[in-house]
C-alpha cells in the first residue's frame, strides 16, 4: 500500500468518524427534544413547579423535627438516669431491709421526737459465741434505731429505760435531742420492739 492510499484511508476514516459523531449528536438532540416536549414531561414540569414551594417548608419541618428529636433524646437519657438512680436506691433499701426503727410512746401535744441508737450486749455475746439469743433477734447485735416521743430528755431516757432495760443487756449508744419541736415526722403511734 502506498503512502497516498494510507493518507486517503485515514482521511476517509476521520470523515466517517466525524459524520458519525455529528449524526449521533443530532439524533440525541432530536430525541431529547421529543422527550422534553412530550405530555408526560410537561406534566412532570408542572408538578415540579407546584411542589417547589413545598421544599423549603419540608426543610423547616425537618429542622424542627430534628430539634424535637434531640430534646426527646435528652429527656429519654434523663429518665434513664433517674431509673438507674431509683434502681440503685431500691437495691440499697432492699439491702437495708432488716433495719427497723422502733417507736416508743406516741405523738402528743407538747411532745418532741428524740432519736436513739442502741445495741444489746447479750445478743452480741451470743452471736460471737455462734449461738442465737433465746429472746431477741440477732439484729440487736448491730446498732438499732429507736424514736422516742417525750416532752424532754429525762422523760425520753426514762421511757427508753423502761422499754429497753439495761438489766436485759440494752445499751444506749447515742441519744439525739431535737433542735425544735418536730411533730410532722411521726409515722405511727404506739411502741414496737
Amino acid at each position: 500500500m502506498s503512502p497516498v492510499e494510507i493518507v486517503t484511508d485515514i482521511l476517509f476514516a476521520g470523515m466517517a468518524g466525524l459524520t458519525g459523531f455529528f449524526a449521533a449528536r443530532l439524533g440525541g438532540e432530536i430525541w431529547s427534544r421529543m422527550i422534553l416536549k412530550s405530555a408526560a414531561a410537561v406534566r412532570a414540569r408542572a408538578k415540579l413547579k407546584r411542589c417547589a414551594p413545598l421544599i423549603p417548608a419540608f426543610e423547616q419541618r425537618r429542622a424542627k423535627l430534628r430539634i424535637a428529636l434531640a430534646q426527646s433524646e435528652t429527656r429519654r437519657r434523663a429518665v434513664e438516669r433517674q431509673i438507674d438512680q431509683f434502681q440503685s436506691k431500691l437495691e440499697e433499701l432492699q439491702q437495708r431491709d432488716d433495719e427497723m426503727i422502733r417507736i416508743v410512746g406516741r405523738k402528743r401535744p407538747g411532745c418532741r421526737l428524740f432519736k436513739a441508737v442502741m445495741v444489746n450486749r447479750h445478743v452480741q455475746a451470743a452471736i460471737r459465741e455462734g449461738r442465737p439469743h433465746g429472746l431477741l433477734d440477732g439484729s440487736w447485735a448491730r446498732a438499732q434505731h429507736v424514736e422516742i416521743w417525750a416532752q424532754n430528755l429525762p422523760e425520753a431516757k426514762a421511757s427508753l429505760d423502761s422499754r429497753f432495760p439495761v438489766s436485759l443487756g440494752f445499751i444506749l449508744i447515742e441519744m439525739i435531742e431535737p433542735e425544735e419541736a418536730s411533730g410532722a415526722t411521726a409515722k405511727g403511734s404506739g411502741a414496737a420492739a
